[in-house]
């Protein structure tokens, strides 16, 4: 049973994004080191955070400020990550296929928000994994008919691509000179990573709220990604 436990998870967790990497991104050498850069960014950033988590004792025992800390500085990581891009641009479209394509900024900023997704998700998630291969499984405090490895399975897979979403429309919003769709990126993150305190919690049901907020954020996000490709001119 909790073999099949492992893999389910595994698979709910991880699958998807993996497909999409080995679909969009692993033919492409350098789609990968856009993908590699994104993740060591996203690295550093929670390298940071758990730096101040170490030194400011008070956080270690409130859960609420060690997600405001350490989302601030994912999208620190978000933006420094967009600059580096701006600079490596002319070169990257240079050896593409295609070197004027609309579609090249997009793709990059896909690429550069899976890896973040994809790097995060398997840093919260791979322990609980592991732990998911034991000799029983762990009821959910909110959810006590729910494994709360799968809650957490299902809640992984949403934030690697509510990552993925976040990037891109941060990344429109920063070419086109305008921070209003940066500022709605951190308030969708705070949203979401706070709203990841109901499945621990005693309130009745609170992991169905908290997959219930990243699921709307992931397709509000979703649609604010597409809209500007959309208007795009492909030859």
């Amino acid at each position: 049973m909790t073999l099949s436990s492992f893999f389910g998870n595994a698979f709910m967790a991880y699958g998807p994004a993996l497909s999409v990497f080995l679909l969009c991104v692993a033919e492409n050498a350098q789609m990968v080191i856009l993908f590699m850069t994104s993740a060591f960014f996203w690295l550093i950033s929670i390298l940071v955070s758990s730096i101040i988590w170490y030194i400011i004792k008070p956080m270690q025992t409130v859960p609420a400020a060690t997600i405001f800390v350490g989302v601030l500085l994912q999208e620190c990581g978000r933006y420094l990550s967009f600059r580096l891009m701006s600079k490596a641009e002319r070169g990257l479209n240079i050896v593409a296929k295609k070197p004027n394509s609309p579609l090249n900024r997009p793709r990059h900023a896909f690429v550069l928000g899976l890896g973040m997704g994809l790097m995060s998700g398997l840093t919260s998630y791979l322990p609980q994994l592991a732990e998911s291969a034991g000799p029983a499984v762990l009821p959910c405090s909110s959810c006590p008919g729910a494994d709360v490895f799968f809650i957490s399975a299902i809640t992984t897979f949403l934030f690697i691509f509510l990552h993925t979403a976040w990037n891109m429309v941060a990344f429109e919003g920063w070419y086109r000179r305008q921070w209003l769709p940066f500022v709605l990126v951190v308030v969708s993150h705070y949203a979401a990573s706070f709203g990841t305190l109901f499945t621990p919690s005693t309130i009745n049901n609170g992991c169905v709220i908290s997959i219930a907020i990243c699921v709307v954020n992931l397709v509000i996000f979703s649609g604010l990604a597409m809209q500007p490709l959309f208007h795009l001119k492909v030859s």
